[in-house]
């Protein structure tokens, strides 16, 4: 057994160091296994591994289960009803369940390229319960973000209005009310900064798509390696190509029908930020 996966290049990149960044649990020896056995092909087409793929290139591969490091999913809770994984950056959350060997039920998503805590639910009963909790937002989730240039005041409580354009799976943002818009409104917290970078403890009060990513750029503290919501052709020499963005603190509170025991149940995932990039930076 396996799965086909598609995928729209975003940037200039050789074709086996794509897929070994962008597979889950696929090591760089196995993509090139899967580039030379034909199962990956670009714009319909065989390549070599060391193919330059070019930006809007449609690359379709298939995977064989066998081929993915199930050991490359870590696991911080795991019981007869949920499982919370600590997810990778380039892991879209949906890999998880194939990796974990069983069936899962997604309770909520992350971003392909945020890290941190993801619940899954294992039941039917378990999942109607969590999605309830998520929607009620009893569930606390805290994240950690490293943006530049950072925030003027240490802590804040922000609102504006967003829309979701889902032909471009981009979230636009109003700082006034509109027809279509929804309210979003983003805590944060300066727990470090580092010359005129910082580190944000976050908190969303409310739960739209791409919330985190798109408000604190629209503030004007975009987060670092953030590149659909991020300023244009300013970077940091350095700085990670993914989002510095993880979800690192998760608490329920709320839960009934067999899941009390986890209400009060804190759960936490290092940010694992390397920020020593920021320390002697230069802006490009």
């Amino acid at each position: 057994m396996g799965k086909r996966q598609e995928f729209k290049i975003e940037k200039e990149q050789r074709a086996a160091a794509f897929l070994s960044s962008h597979v889950a649990g696929l090591s760089r020896a196995n993509a090139d296994k899967l580039i030379k056995s034909g199962e990956m092909r670009v714009n319909g087409m065989r390549v070599k591994a060391n193919a330059i793929l070019q930006v809007g290139d449609a690359v379709s591969v298939f995977v064989p289960d066998g081929l993915r490091d199930r050991s490359a999913v870590n696991i911080v809770y795991d019981d007869a009803d949920i499982v919370i994984f600590d997810k990778p950056k380039r892991t879209p959350y949906d890999a998880l369940p194939e990796l974990y060997g069983e069936p899962l039920f997604a309770v909520h998503r992350l971003d392909t390229n945020t890290t941190g805590l993801i619940v899954f639910a294992k039941t039917d009963r378990a999942l109607a319960e969590l999605e309830r909790v998520f929607r009620e937002r009893t569930v606390e989730k805290i994240y950690e973000a490293a943006v530049y240039p950072a925030p003027t005041a240490d802590h804040a409580t922000l609102t504006a209005y967003t829309k979701l354009l889902h032909s471009q799976n981009v979230a636009l943002v109003s700082a006034e009310q509109k027809a279509g818009y929804k309210t979003m409104i983003t805590e944060y917290r300066v727990i470090e900064r580092i010359g005129d970078a910082a580190i944000l403890r976050v908190f969303p009060h409310t739960g739209r798509t791409h919330q985190i990513r798109a408000h604190l750029c629209f503030a004007g503290c975009p987060i670092i390696g953030e590149h659909k919501y991020g300023i244009k052709g300013r970077r940091i020499s350095g700085a990670p190509d993914t989002q510095m963005l993880a979800a690192v603190r998760l608490t329920f509170d709320g839960l009934r029908g067999g899941l009390e025991y986890l209400n009060g149940k804190a759960f936490t995932a290092d940010s694992g930020f390397d920020v020593d990039f920021l320390r002697d930076r230069h802006i490009l």
